[in-house]
């Protein structure tokens, strides 16, 4: 706090006196403070000073040293900067030097070309003179014109020369065209690009090999059309064509390629292909509409799109041939447009956006368009066919029907896949499925909805009517029918995966969308599978239900109110079991030989179930003593006994709440059951109910049983 003498003068106030006291007193100590902590510190600071005092002679040594190098380094640059000019000096006189050289050089090579240039051409020697030629063309005219008249001559005598080589060289091109001479036209077009016609060159090189490939199809179509019917061939003589083609025309691309790359540069491959796969096209599209008009093609699509009955039988196979031979078409041009791909070395984007392979691809999509359609109605309609010539052998429990469906299936949908067209073998691969659903599995369905003819009024014995043993047939043919096609599907399912990863497994994307359309035979399985459930129902409602509900009602209408006699007697002989096992023999065991083993396993656990439940049901309806409850007893265990004979699975979980409710109804004591239940872990049935099976007792009172139960 700053105050001068008049400021001190000035203060009367004894409050303001005192204010300005504390804070001159507060003032003095802070400066005490920083005293006291300078005080302390001053044997360190003396220390440092003490060093430095010894540093300083170190560091006037140093700057004496700095000053030395500093006096080199100057000096240095000053002799390098002078080294440096005198370089520049020399590296420019030897400039000089090399372009007196090189203008003396190209005088030089300018008269050995008009010399050479006059005596190669006078004897034909053509890759000579293309070599003197292409010397001259590389010499820069701006360095040696004007120097006198003699190479302003010479100059105009090769130019001269060039003229009347390029029109030599294109005379003799088309000369060696004409004459189908290839050796020729491959000699004369890697001189184009010697001369500065590179563009000349290409293009017409790439016209010859056009010409070559038209010359090539339309030979080969020529001969297919005059193939006879009774040749071997003739089935596939439009495939053998259109493969000729695309081997002809690989063959000219590989032997052109030798050419381009050494003469052109491999970058010029893809204008070269350009007019070739043009022409390729063409022919190939050629091919396909005297295809689509020998085979009736269009004719046979119209008569399909018509909705009408369809083909005639006879024309199937012919159908069938069709098909087979558009596969193999569709195939050779998937292998040839994957081998062009390779050639014009460019990325997947640029190749399908290509000319020459979207016009390609428009070729097939519109075969394959021809082929789904007539694929779909030759699946249908043999399918139709297989239906209408059904027969079973008596040895076989399944009819015709599942192995030729199954078959035209495997063989439409191997040969849509083997088309190599990833779309043509989805859309076939989805209309198979569904037509196995629709036609198969519907006609099926048709005769399990027709029914079971009644077992009462019909037994298995007298088989008099003849249309109700062809109709027992055909609902048990039509059950095991269902089974074996839901395993062939699921079989085909997996032929499909396994032929697809083995044609596609390289292309990841096409595989998995394959993948995706195979999928749906499961659901087709699925379809069948859900049939079968309604074919057993439908089985055991008409031939068992019937049957054994009205031995087991017997039950109900018989005393279980015995005395010991009784008891002793039935123990002998029961009238109502052997009942039982009678209808069990002569109704359920015979299906035995008509089923397949897996149906009738089902067929058997429907019965039991429905038996169980039934006779539960009866036996809660009942009044029972002791020995009727062991007589009750005595009558489970002896049928599932019985049961468990005839089934090759354990049938004793069917029968755990009669079971346990046997027991309750056998106890001799109400404490008995208290120990039941405290101690049976796997009890099947409520307190609820366990109280309603003692009431059915006649000599247990309501009261004990509920206090008992209620504990």
């Amino acid at each position: 706090m700053d105050l001068s003498l008049e400021d001190v003068k000035e203060l009367t106030d004894p409050n303001k006196i005192q204010e300005i006291f504390l804070k001159l007193r507060e003032q003095e100590e802070n400066v005490t403070k920083d005293l006291d902590r300078l005080l302390k510190n001053q044997a360190h600071l003396e220390t440092k000073m003490k060093n430095l005092n010894q540093i300083l002679p170190q560091v006037a040594s140093i700057e004496k040293g700095c000053q030395s190098l500093h006096d080199k380094i100057h000096s240095t640059n000053l002799l390098a900067e002078n080294v440096s000019r005198k370089v520049r000096q020399l590296d420019m006189a030897k400039g000089h030097v090399d372009s007196c050289i090189q203008r003396v050089n190209d005088i030089i090579n300018l008269t050995k070309c008009v010399e050479g240039v006059q005596e190669t051409m006078a004897s034909d020697n053509y890759e000579t003179a293309a070599s003197h030629i292409s010397k001259y063309l590389q010499i820069d005219k701006k360095l040696i014109s004007n120097i006198d008249d003699d190479v302003d001559g010479s100059f105009a005598v090769l130019k001269d020369a060039e003229l009347r080589f390029i029109n030599n060289l294109n005379n003799r091109f088309d000369t060696a065209v004409k004459e189908n001479d290839e050796r020729g036209v491959e000699r004369f077009a890697r001189l184009y690009p010697l001369v500065g016609r590179k563009e000349d060159g290409l293009s017409k090189y790439s016209k010859f090999l056009a010409s070559k490939v038209a010359s090539k199809g339309q030979s080969h179509l020529t001969n297919a059309l005059k193939t006879s019917k009774d040749d071997k061939r003739w089935g596939v003589m439009f495939a053998d064509t259109l493969t000729r083609l695309f081997e002809d025309t690989a063959r000219i691309v590989e032997d052109c390629q030798l050419v381009i790359d050494s003469a052109y540069g491999g970058d010029c491959m893809f204008q070269v292909l350009s007019p070739v796969q043009e022409e390729c096209i063409r022919q190939a599209r050629s091919t396909l509409s005297n295809f689509l008009q020998t085979r009736n093609v269009i004719d046979i699509s119209c008569v399909v799109n018509s909705k009408t009955s369809g083909l005639q039988g006879e024309e199937q196979p012919q159908l069938d041939q069709i098909l087979e031979e558009m596969v193999i078409m569709n195939s050779r041009a998937e292998l040839y447009t994957n081998f062009i791909k390779r050639k014009i070395q460019q990325d997947d984007t640029e190749n399908n956006n290509w000319e020459g392979i979207r016009g390609m691809n428009a070729l097939q999509q519109e075969a394959m368009g021809h082929y789904i359609l007539l694929e779909t109605h030759f699946i249908k309609q043999s399918i139709l066919k297989a239906v209408s010539l059904e027969t079973r052998n008596k040895k076989s429990l399944v009819s015709s029907l599942v192995d030729d469906s199954c078959y035209l299936i495997q063989k439409s949908v191997n040969r849509a896949i083997s088309s190599r067209s990833i779309d043509t073998a989805c859309a076939m691969i989805n209309n198979a499925a569904s037509s196995l659903s629709l036609e198969v599995c519907n006609e099926l369905m048709f005769v399990v909805k027709n029914g079971y003819p009644n077992a009462l009024s019909y037994s298995w014995q007298q088989g008099s009517d003849e249309q109700v043993l062809e109709q027992k047939e055909k609902f048990l043919t039509a059950t095991n029918n269902l089974h074996a096609t839901a395993d062939n599907v699921n079989k085909l399912k997996r032929g499909f995966e396994m032929k697809c990863e083995k044609s596609y497994g390289s292309d990841t994307a096409a595989l998995e969308k394959l993948m995706s359309c195979i999928s749906g035979f499961s659901d087709v399985t699925s379809d069948f599978r859900e049939g079968l459930k309604r074919a057993e129902q439908t089985l055991c409602k008409a031939a068992v239900f019937p049957k054994i509900h009205p031995v087991i009602a017997e039950f109900a209408s018989s005393s279980h109110i015995i005395t010991e006699d009784q008891l002793y007697m039935l123990e002998v002989e029961d009238p109502w079991l052997q009942e039982i096992v009678k209808v069990v023999d002569e109704v359920i065991v015979p299906l035995k030989q008509l089923l397949h083993q897996s149906i009738y396993d089902s067929v058997l656990k429907i019965s039991i179930t429905e038996m169980t439940e039934y006779l539960e049901k009866l036996a809660l309806t009942c009044s029972y003593n002791q020995l009727g409850g062991l007589l009750l007893d005595k009558r489970l265990r002896s049928l599932v006994t019985f049961l468990s004979g005839i089934t090759q699975w354990s049938i004793r979980d069917k029968f755990a709440r009669l079971t346990q409710i046997c027991l309750i109804l056998s106890v001799e004591r109400l404490s008995e059951v208290e120990e039941y239940t405290s101690s049976s872990a796997k009890c099947c049935l409520s307190i609820t109910e366990i109280k309603q099976c003692l009431r059915l007792r006649n000599d247990f009172k309501k009261d004990d049983i509920n206090n008992i139960v209620c504990d």
